[in-house]
């Protein structure tokens, strides 16, 4: 009895070790590392004479044993340029020895930024390691100006649009409103000849005004507030690194509807 319940263990054993080997030579040691973007998307503000760097990490699966490279590609459909818009300032696009985690690192351009932005999109591949389907990373630049709530200048030329023509210009003079940083009225917005332009009859020179105040909103939308029952106002926005009001504004004194746009920029 003694002699079976032996037989009994030894079979038990070399079953479970019979197992474990399988179970090791299963396991694929040699299978690449998995790299890839971290995250999918993020903004530059880019200010001018600041630093516009931005840092963009790039992820493995595990540490590596060696260099291993990648390459970084600018997806044609970006609408940022390298080169004039941003430039990849390390020149080194590998994960060194024992690294998990590196940086793509980019350089935003003040002169060639836009306020309202320009999209650079990365694409990551390698032939040294497996890449992941986060291979895409788009970066979202910005044209950044603080402002504080004072014009380099209140005398403004503008620009006025309506009827898919162009109005007569005019210049007109912005006055802070005071006890605000964000509100300025002006004497008229689509000028003092619109009427008479829209109409053809000289007799309305110098009427119907449309005076009103902008209000520049902390998003940098704006509004405008006719002084008039029929000066119905409008929305626009404020860029403030260039200074310039973008305005479309409503009406009441036409029997007809249309709206007026109207674009302020610093003389």
């Amino acid at each position: 009895m003694k002699y079976i319940s032996k037989i009994l263990y030894l079979f038990i054993i070399s079953v479970v070790v019979t197992s474990c080997d399988r179970d090791l030579i299963e396991t694929d040691f040699d299978q690449k590392s998995i790299i890839f973007f971290n995250n999918e998307e993020g903004n530059l503000f880019v200010e001018e004479n600041g630093a516009n760097i931005i840092n963009i990490a790039i992820g493995s699966t595990a540490t590596s044993e060696g260099n291993v490279g990648y390459t970084i590609t600018v997806d044609p459909t970006s609408t940022a340029v390298e080169g004039e818009d941003f430039n990849i300032v390390n020149t080194s696009t590998s994960f060194a020895n024992g690294e998990i985690v590196t940086n793509l690192i980019i350089e935003g351009d003040f002169t060639n930024a836009v306020s309202e932005g320009k999209i650079a999109k990365f694409i990551l591949s390698s032939n040294e390691a497996k890449v992941s389907e986060n291979n895409t990373f788009e970066l979202n630049l910005f044209q950044f100006c603080p402002f504080e709530g004072v014009l380099t200048t209140t005398s403004y030329a503008a620009s006025v649009f309506a009827f898919d023509d162009e109005a007569p210009s005019h210049d007109v003079v912005l006055t802070p409103v005071t006890g605000t940083t964000n509100q300025w009225t002006i004497a008229t917005s689509w000028g003092p000849n619109f009427v008479s332009w829209a109409t053809a009859d000289a007799s309305y020179d110098g009427q119907y005004l449309y005076s009103g105040t902008i209000i520049v909103n902390d998003d940098f939308t704006l509004d405008f507030i006719g002084n008039d029952a029929w000066a119905t106002g409008g929305t626009g926005s404020f860029s403030p690194c260039t200074q310039e009001f973008s305005m479309t504004l409503t009406q009441g004194l036409f029997s007809t509807s249309f709206t007026t746009d109207v674009v302020l920029s610093p003389m």
